[in-house]
C-alpha cells in the first residue's frame, strides 16, 4: 500500500477532514504519515526509504530536538494496545469510563495524534481547541462546549507543562481543568512544584513518559501501563521500554542506530538515564547530554531542576572552554524582559540558596521564550546556537 501524507492542523476543520482516514488507520486499512500543512512533500522525502508500507501503519516522526528526526513505524496493534492500556489505567486510577477527548496539542506529533486516536477508539469524535493557538481563554471555551455536548460522560485531555502552568494561574482555567476525569501531562519534564500545585487544586493530572517509538506515553506517574514494562539497561543505565505499544523500527534509519534503539522486538532503548525503585521510574536525564566540566560529569537536567526550584525555567547545555573542557551554560526565560546576560544576578541567587558549586552555571543568559520543537519539548540545538551567537565574538 502507498504511504500517504496526512496534513494536520490544530483547528476543527482540519481534524474533521482527517477523521475518516484515521478511522481507517485504526481499522488496519491505511498507511499514513502525519505532517504539518505545507510540509508533506519535504517530510515524505525525509522519512521514507520506500514508498510502500503495510496497511495499518502510522509513521510517527520524532521531534529531532538533538538531531535528525526519525520516523517510528507504528502498527494498528501498537496504537490499539496504547489506547486500551491507557483506558484501563485511568479506569483503575480514577474510576473513569470512556468519553471524548479535547485536542489542545499539535496533531501531527504523537501526543496530539494519540488524543484523536484514543477518542476514536472510545467511540467519540474529539473536540478541537479552536483558533489553532493555545490560550487559557480558548481552552476554557472549548471545555465548556465539550461539557455541554457530553453532560454525563467522563472528559479527557492531554497537555504539556507550559499549558498546565498557564491554566493553573487562571481561576477559570483551574475550574475548566476540574471538568476532566483525567488530564495527561507530558512532552517535557513537569516540575515537582507544578504537579503539587495541580493536585492541591484537585486537578486529576497524570504525568506521562514516552515517545514516538512507544506510541506516546507508556509510563504514567512513574509506572508502566498495564501489559508493558520498564527496566534499566545494566550496561548503559538507559531506560528500556517493552510491550505491545513499541514500534517495530524506523522507516528512514537502519543499521547500528536502529539496532541500538530496538535491541529486540517489542523493546525500545531510550536515550534517557533512569532508575527504578519499587516499580517506579525516575528519569535522571539524557545519556548523551552530560557536560564534562573539569573532569566532573554534570547532567543538564540536574541544573535545570535546581533553577526550577528557584522559580526559573531554563535550558542548560555545555559550551567548549579551554580551561574546563566544557562549562555549564544556561538560557533562562524572562518573558517580560529584554534578553541580556544574567550571570552575576543568578549565580548570586543560586549561591544564596546553598546549591553545590557544580549545579551553578558559569554563564547565564536570558531570553523571552525558550525555543521548542515538539509540544513542550525544548530544542537544545537551537539553544546551543543562540548561546554560541551571543557569547562568541
Amino acid at each position: 500500500m502507498t504511504l500517504e501524507a496526512l496534513p494536520l492542523d490544530l483547528n476543527p476543520r482540519s481534524i474533521a477532514d482527517a477523521l475518516p482516514v484515521l478511522e481507517e488507520l485504526l481499522d488496519g486499512r491505511r498507511a499514513v504519515l502525519p505532517t504539518t500543512p505545507g510540509q508533506s512533500q519535504e517530510l515524505m522525502s525525509r522519512m521514507t526509504v520506500a514508498g510502500d508500507e503495510a496497511p495499518g501503519t502510522l509513521i510517527a516522526c520524532t521531534s529531532g530536538s538533538t538531531g535528525q528526526p526519525k520516523g517510528a513505524r507504528l502498527r494498528t496493534a501498537n496504537l490499539t494496545a496504547s489506547a486500551e492500556a491507557t483506558a484501563a489505567l485511568l479506569a483503575e486510577r480514577f474510576g473513569t469510563g470512556t468519553g471524548p477527548w479535547l485536542l489542545a496539542l499539535p496533531p501531527h506529533h504523537i501526543a496530539g495524534l494519540q488524543v484523536i486516536l484514543r477518542s476514536l477508539h472510545a467511540g467519540y469524535s474529539p473536540d478541537v481547541l479552536p483558533g489553532g493557538t493555545f490560550t487559557p481563554e480558548a481552552f476554557i471555551r472549548a471545555t465548556s462546549s465539550l461539557r455541554s455536548s457530553h453532560p454525563s460522560q467522563d472528559l479527557h485531555t492531554s497537555l504539556v507543562p507550559t499549558q498546565l502552568h498557564r491554566l493553573i494561574d487562571d481561576e477559570q482555567g483551574r475550574s475548566a481543568l476540574r471538568e476532566y476525569a483525567a488530564v495527561l501531562v507530558g512532552g517535557a519534564a513537569t516540575s515537582t512544584g507544578l504537579a503539587e500545585t495541580a493536585r492541591r487544586h484537585d486537578i486529576p493530572i497524570v504525568l506521562t513518559y514516552g515517545s514516538s517509538e512507544t506510541a506516546g506515553g507508556m509510563v504514567y506517574d512513574g509506572r508502566a501501563l498495564p501489559g508493558t514494562d520498564v527496566t534499566i539497561d545494566a550496561e548503559t543505565g538507559r531506560i528500556l521500554l517493552s510491550g505491545p505499544t513499541v514500534a517495530d523500527g524506523y522507516c528512514n534509519v537502519s543499521g547500528p542506530v536502529e539496532d541500538d534503539a530496538f535491541p529486540s522486538p517489542g523493546t525500545f532503548r531510550t536515550s534517557d538515564l533512569g532508575c527504578v525503585s519499587d516499580g517506579v521510574l525516575t528519569v535522571r536525564g539524557r545519556a548523551d547530554g552530560a557536560i564534562n566540566s573539569g573532569g566532573m560529569k554534570i547532567l543538564p537536567e540536574d541544573v535545570e531542576s535546581a533553577l526550577d526550584e528557584l522559580g526559573y525555567t531554563a535550558c542548560v547545555v555545555g559550551r567548549p572552554d579551554t580551561d574546563w573542557g566544557e562549562i555549564v551554560t544556561a538560557l533562562v526565560e524572562f518573558p517580560d524582559a529584554v534578553p541580556a546576560e544574567r550571570t552575576a544576578q543568578l549565580r548570586t541567587v543560586m549561591k544564596d540558596a546553598g546549591l553545590p558549586a557544580h549545579l551553578i552555571p558559569r554563564r547565564l543568559l536570558s531570553t523571552r521564550r525558550l525555543p521548542t520543537t515538539g509540544p513542550g519539548k525544548i530544542d537544545r540545538r537551537a539553544v546551543r546556537e543562540e548561546l554560541r551567537t551571543r557569547l562568541e565574538p
